[in-house]
């Protein structure tokens, strides 16, 4: 196992984040002294691993990606990839997740039609019961 694939197995033996754990998260996030996006991996890893977060995680997770994505004030396909990932991976599209979708799609300065059309996708989806194929669960 990698060291964030131990940081995130510790962090989620319960598969919630709790209040109490968010110091160590921001600890580790910010142990270089910096964000970037291998700390987003990290965030977006405990973050579809989690049943349940609370409000200090989400707003800590929030600040750290928009920081990240919007720094070059665009949007690259690696990170969509992990939009994509913070969207459908517990199949629930929360309302949290479309606040920040408007706030960062606002805030972009370049907008690639790859990147428009995942907005009009997700802000257009219902929370439940979309589906993107394969198999339901």
């Amino acid at each position: 196992m990698t060291r964030l694939q131990d940081f995130v197995a510790k962090k989620l033996t319960d598969r919630k984040i709790c209040e109490a754990e968010v110091p160590l998260i921001r600890e580790r996030v910010y142990a270089d002294g910096q964000t970037n996006l291998d700390d987003v991996k990290l965030l977006i890893e405990l973050y579809c691993e989690a049943d349940a977060h609370c409000a200090a995680f989400d707003e800590f997770f929030f600040e750290v990606l928009e920081d990240v994505l919007l720094e070059d004030g665009e949007i690259q396909p690696s990170e969509q990839f992990y939009l994509l990932k913070m969207l459908y991976s517990d199949r629930e599209i929360r309302q949290p997740e479309r606040e920040f979708l408007k706030s960062i799609r606002q805030r972009v300065k370049v907008r690639p039609p790859e990147f428009e059309a995942l907005c009009q996708t997700a802000l257009a989806a219902p929370a439940k019961g979309w589906s993107v194929g394969g198999v339901s669960r």
